[in-house]
């Protein structure tokens, strides 16, 4: 594992200007700053600096949003206890202890039962799920859901995208309660996800809508949003709007948890999907090199009306924008400032500075975009000045990597199978050596 997987508590966490924190780890290895503290006021004040905690009385509370799955690791390379749970992970010692004053608290106890995560919401790596029981088809994928209401899950393939909602407590004063989706057994992530939570708690009448949280994420397999406490007032319910875009196809299901306050279900929910989830076709296919004429070239690519410009080969930083309508886009590059394209078929872009960008295609036709063998799904190809990457997520499988042996043969190694040679037929097919056709999506 590289330097570069290896995070701390405080490197993975960000205070955001409202006071909820953001824990952003990907894959990495957490290592845990301290474990020990020498009284409880040390303690509140380490969960004040590090995880955003505001004090309630003697106790506190906090908001988290994880993003992305990870482990723990200790500065030796031995494999510590992960909980799962930030809040946990940031206060343990490899044996998952906590000391404050004259007090051990073993954090494993009281933690786990058998009906719940592991960590905060836990992800699936680790997840207790409750029986489930199958309900319907939706978008193709089976939907099995929980009695309770606290579990969703989508099937397809050997995939499964996961709405969960959890509620739970310990007897060294520690709670926490949330939602979280989660994407398990498959090469495709969620190509977006979006959690509303609502937390109903009785303090000046019964069952209180106390508190909004909202967040999401994108092209990932794990986020959630939760409440935490220590020793602070728990509320009695969480309801959660978990939405995601997966495989192509949208899902969205309320989940919920806890007693009571059944008001959840009248409350005014989001109707639909996020507005920046809606893709813009352009007349042109913005994903690949463009070049200004000379020998460097500009990478873009597009996300849902989103797009990012590598721009490392001119030795500059990358460049953010959006796709305005179907013939104009807009760029801001951090160096410079913000500029609007215009759009020209086939293969221009005309800036608003007058330099002209013309798309580098060194095969037959532009290879980037999503091709179909006839199914459902789809392989998606990002074509660079020589080299090819196929993204084969959509059927479950490892991305493939290739290159262009000429302007009409390509060749594609999927680490599943074996090496294929594509014979690149205009305007759009690839007939593979072993006899299948793909064809490019519109």
């Amino acid at each position: 594992m590289s330097n570069q997987d290896f995070l701390t508590v405080n490197q993975a966490t960000t205070i955001r200007k409202d006071g909820s924190v953001e824990f952003v780890t990907h894959n990495a290895s957490i290592q845990t700053v301290q474990h020990t503290f020498a009284n409880y006021d040390e303690f509140t004040a380490y969960l004040g600096n590090i995880l955003g905690g505001h004090t309630e009385g003697r106790g506190i509370r906090g908001s988290m949003s994880r993003k992305g799955m990870y482990s723990r690791r200790a500065a030796d390379g031995s494999q510590p206890i992960t909980f799962g749970d930030p809040v946990l992970d940031a206060i343990s010692s490899a044996a998952g202890v906590l000391v404050i004053g004259d007090q051990t608290i073993d954090l494993r106890d009281g933690h786990r039962t058998p009906r719940t995560p592991a960590g905060a919401g836990g992800g699936v790596a680790v997840f207790g799920a409750p029986n489930l029981k199958f309900t319907s088809i939706v978008n193709g994928a089976e939907r099995w859901a929980s009695d309770d209401g606290s579990t969703v899950e989508y099937r397809l393939g050997t995939g499964r995208l996961t709405f969960h909602a959890w509620k739970k407590s310990t007897f060294y004063g520690y709670w926490s309660m949330g939602g979280e989706i989660s994407v398990s057994n498959t090469h495709a992530k969620f190509q977006a996800a979006d959690i509303v939570s609502h937390y109903y708690m009785s303090v000046t009448s019964p069952c209180q809508l106390v508190e909004i949280d909202h967040d999401s994420d994108r092209h990932d397999t794990y986020v959630d949003e939760y409440e935490w406490g220590w020793n602070s007032q728990q509320p009695e319910r969480v309801a959660v709007l978990c939405r995601a875009q997966w495989h192509n196809e949208r899902f969205a299901d309320l989940v919920t948890a806890g007693e009571g306050c059944p008001n959840y279900l009248d409350d005014g929910w989001p109707v639909g999907f996020p507005s920046d989830w809606n893709t813009i076709n352009t007349v042109v296919n913005l994903n690949g090199n463009w070049t200004d004429g000379s020998s460097r070239s500009a990478a873009i690519s597009v996300d849902f009306s989103s797009l990012k410009v590598d721009m490392s080969a001119f030795h500059r930083p990358t460049a953010k924008g959006s796709i305005v309508d179907s013939s104009t886009i807009t760029v801001t590059f951090p160096d410079d400032k913000t500029y609007t394209g215009q759009l020209q078929s086939p293969n221009k872009i005309i800036w608003s500075n007058g330099s002209v960008w013309t798309k580098i295609i060194n095969t037959v036709m532009d290879l980037n975009g999503s091709w179909t063998d006839g199914s459902a799904r789809a392989a998606v190809i990002f074509e660079g000045p020589s080299s090819i990457k196929v993204d084969m997520s959509d059927y479950d499988r490892p991305n493939a990597h290739g290159s262009i042996v000429s302007i009409s043969t390509i060749t594609i190694t999927f680490p599943d199978d074996k090496t294929y040679t594509g014979q690149l037929q205009s305007p759009n097919k690839i007939i593979w050596s072993n006899g299948s056709v793909w064809t490019k999506k519109a």
